[in-house]
């Protein structure tokens, strides 16, 4: 196959906390969309094949011998990161992920740890991350009966720019009025403690029995690097923040893929046209590639640091 870049297309979820006011990076409708995925097996390429039959063709040559898949399909796919945009117009439950071991042996799946990139905040809007002090099981559990769950989270005031890496096992919830860049395992496991009276389940127990009770350090300092700032880095993905005007030459990893995910601007990728809202998946065997802007581009750079189990 000819490698070059291969342009992602997303798939829309809709929410009940989700929103009609899409853009600039996706067209608006009357729906409530809360979340676009790119990255699992179902997502349809720019090549017209999805990226779990191009998996199944070519193997390392998508995702490079440094990158091993998850051992089993799941609900969203082999691939080992998920990208998501979100958009919100309420407040998601509080909530909270299990790390691989749990989730393995529980829901057949891996964990999910992940991280979010602030793209759009309203005046006032705010993520929940972790408790305000370290707190009992006790408490939490007495806590959910009244709401009072959501006076012991610490909330903290979000802002355009801001990353926030959130581990498996972190208690958190995003609220209403943002528009955030998820990257994460690619897992959909997602433990309710707290839903604000919707009818939807709750998985209490679960919950307790993974939840890390503490204070959550807040945003996360970006590391200036030699084309950006790296943003979070951890055993499942590492996504670098690069901006920049004109052209840029960029090489593929071979032992690794990775993703562009466009958060502003527009221009050219190897000659086919992109825009805010794109993701691009660089496979570890596409050949050497431009990046030419036609307006300021800001990407997110994003790939499996090393071997994931």
């Amino acid at each position: 196959m000819d490698w070059r870049p291969i342009k992602l297309i997303p798939s829309r979820h809709l929410k009940v906390w989700g929103s009609t006011d899409l853009q600039p990076w996706f067209e608006s409708g009357d729906e409530k969309v809360g979340e676009y995925w790119f990255t699992t097996d179902a997502n349809q390429t720019s090549t017209g094949q999805t990226l779990g039959q191009l998996i199944d063709a070519y193997g390392t040559a998508v995702t490079g011998s440094a990158v091993k898949l998850a051992a089993s399909t799941g609900s969203c796919g082999r691939f080992p990161i998920l990208v998501k945009f979100l958009f919100t117009t309420g407040d998601l439950s509080i909530q909270v992920h299990p790390d691989d071991s749990y989730s393995w042996a529980n829901e057949d799946s891996p964990g999910k740890t992940e991280m979010w990139y602030v793209l759009r905040a309203d005046p006032g809007a705010k993520i929940a991350l972790g408790f305000k002090e370290i707190t009992e099981v006790d408490t939490v559990r007495q806590s959910l009966s009244n709401g009072k769950i959501v006076d012991l989270v610490n909330w903290v005031n979000a802002s355009p720019g801001q990353t926030y890496f959130t581990p498996a096992g972190t208690v958190h919830a995003i609220g209403a009025g943002l528009v955030v860049c998820e990257i994460q395992q690619n897992s959909d496991i997602t433990y309710r403690l707290y839903d604000y009276d919707r009818p939807r389940e709750l998985h209490v127990e679960k919950s307790l029995a993974v939840a890390d009770l503490f204070p959550h350090p807040g945003a996360s300092v970006p590391v200036a690097t030699a084309e950006g700032s790296l943003l979070a880095t951890c055993p499942y993905f590492e996504t670098e923040l690069i901006r920049f005007d004109g052209g840029k030459h960029c090489t593929a990893d071979r032992e690794r893929f990775h993703l562009l995910i466009f958060t502003r601007g527009s221009g050219l990728i190897d000659g086919q046209p992109f825009q805010q809202g794109d993701c691009w998946l660089i496979a570890a065997d596409c050949a050497d590639y431009v990046v030419t802007a036609s307006q300021s581009v800001e990407m997110l750079r994003t790939f499996a640091p090393r071997l994931i189990e």
